[in-house]
């Protein structure tokens, strides 16, 4: 009788497994393309492209907008509103809202369509051998997207409503790439991490394997994270340039922003040219005989996912509570960003301001280097990092919850403290979602890498769309800025606690058995 090896078989050498008393023998697929630096490199060069818009999506957009409501809003007397913005309402289809309320409810409208179209690319993007085009083009129309912002500078409500609908395309295209760009991830850790020989004594060589991957995916999520960074801090770079460059912030500030944003979609799309020389192309499962017409395959294939819980009930676990962290990550940027400008002053503080973010991004990709370099050597688990990370998080929104009473005097009322927690917020959230790419890469089957993360997105923007919608409404019905960090702030202790019950350990073990399973399976037809 022939038993299983713990050994890793060589690349296209035969395998024998034993599964449930009966022997089989199966051939080693061989070594996968996404072993190379190079295919690794390209990919690292198309995160870089998608940096520059990305920032100024989440930064420069949502102030542009904010700038020109206030420039075309009322105070509830009829007067011109002043730059801290606090009574101060823009028309919003057949009634008013709050100029900031303006912004968040733009970003829960986008959130939900986002949702719609992640679900029907994530569906079909493991059938298609054209994943790399996938990639390729949503980037390049999300560079395009970004150009025609620097001619939006009267100040009018077709202007703002111009500039709103490219705002909703930014985000909706964000969704599209983000699902292919991260499908890639497991594709790396695995083509890199089952070459490496379990030559360690003392140790298990699924353990040790385990570890291999895990210091791989560590490296591959940081780098990716890193690259898109670096796009990002390029771009915010020249946005510091152009505000303290062309004219006073006061009354140039709005137009800086706009110039920034299209010079950053150059960057994008002409950058988004050269990695499509280089970027591998990955080949597609084949689709069911019996799967239909391709929406409809979604569809299916979404609702064969969710009953796949009980197969893989640790990654769904951790896949529920990365969704609920990271729209308390998006909440609290959207708020935090706006809270900035409207406490010190919108348009007296926009030269501050680009110094502000370009800070947060560097801080970002600090933190993300500082855990990858520390992961190997402080001798903790990857779940102990995420319950300090999550802690973080938790205490700088508690932090904002401070600020709701008039009779506090901290809760980000004064400058020192958006300065001080963006470096611990920035820091500490970056590495934590380049930790959980990593750990649920590792709880995901073979062959439904897009899916899985598509699964992800879509939850995201399910559960987002809401948290938007009810922040743009707590703080449209109070006025108070700082409310929403209320139920950010209950979100994250969920977060924490479906943390706590996720078991990982297991989660890997049951992803490889049912892998090799079906290896089996197949050998047998």
């Amino acid at each position: 009788m022939v038993h299983h090896s713990n050994e890793p078989p060589s690349s296209g050498s035969l395998e024998s497994l034993t599964v449930k008393g009966t022997n089989y023998t199966t051939e080693t697929p061989p070594k996968p393309v996404f072993s190379g630096k190079c295919e690794f490199c390209s990919w690292l060069l198309l995160c870089f492209t998608t940096g520059p818009v990305a920032s100024m999506t989440r930064t420069y957009v949502p102030a542009a907008i904010q700038s020109l409501a206030l420039k075309l809003g009322r105070t509830s007397t009829g007067q011109p509103c002043s730059s801290t913005g606090n009574d101060c309402f823009v028309k919003f289809g057949v009634g008013k809202v709050h100029h900031t309320s303006y912004v968040l409810y733009l970003k829960s409208i986008y959130t939900a369509l986002e949702g719609l179209i992640a679900l029907l690319v994530s569906g079909i993007a493991d059938y298609s051998n054209y994943r790399k085009w996938f990639l390729i083009v949503s980037i390049m129309f999300y560079g395009l997207c970004a150009l025609p912002f620097a001619g939006l500078t009267d100040a009018t409500y077709a202007q703002l409503h111009t500039m709103s609908a490219l705002y909703g395309l930014l985000n909706i295209t964000n969704g599209v790439y983000q699902i292919i760009e991260a499908s890639y991830i497991p594709l790396f850790m695995r083509g890199k991490g089952m070459e490496i020989k379990h030559e360690e004594k003392g140790k298990d060589a699924e353990v040790l394997r385990r570890e291999i991957v895990l210091r791989r995916g560590s490296k591959v999520s940081v780098l990716g994270l890193l690259a898109g960074n670096l796009g990002g801090v390029i771009a915010l770079v020249t946005g510091i340039i152009i505000s303290y460059t062309r004219g006073g912030p006061a009354i140039d500030g709005f137009h800086n922003f706009l110039l920034a944003i299209t010079i950053a979609g150059c960057v994008t799309a002409s950058s988004t040219l050269v990695a499509v020389l280089f970027i591998p192309s990955v080949e597609g499962k084949s689709k069911p005989v019996d799967g239909g017409f391709i929406l409809l395959l979604t569809f299916k294939r979404m609702w064969s996912l969710l009953k796949q819980i009980r197969q893989y009930p640790n990654a769904f676990l951790l896949c529920i509570s990365w969704v609920i962290w990271n729209v308390t990550y998006t909440n609290f940027l959207s708020v935090f960003i706006l809270l900035f400008r409207s406490t010190l002053g919108i348009g007296t503080t926009d030269s501050e301001y680009t110094v502000y973010t370009w800070l947060s991004y560097v801080i970002s990709s600090l933190g993300s280097l500082a855990w990858m370099f520390s992961y190997p050597h402080a001798g903790l688990k990857m779940k102990t990092w995420a319950y300090i990370f999550l802690a973080t998080s938790l205490f700088t929104n508690f932090w904002g919850t401070l600020g709701i009473s008039n009779n506090t005097k901290i809760g980000f009322k004064h400058r020192w403290e958006f300065w001080v927690f963006d470096v611990l917020y920035s820091g500490s959230s970056s590495a934590l979602r380049s930790l959980n790419r990593v750990l649920y890469s590792t709880l995901l089957p073979e062959g439904d890498e897009a899916q899985f993360f598509g699964l992800e997105v879509l939850l995201g923007v399910a559960i987002g769309w809401i948290g938007d919608l009810v922040n743009a409404t707590i703080q449209d019905r109070t006025g108070i800025d700082r409310m929403p960090f209320v139920p950010n702030t209950l979100l994250i202790l969920v977060s924490l606690v479906l943390y706590i019950l996720c078991d990982t350990e297991k989660g890997m073990a049951d992803a490889q058995k049912l892998l090799i399973q079906a290896q089996v399976s197949e050998s047998t037809v």
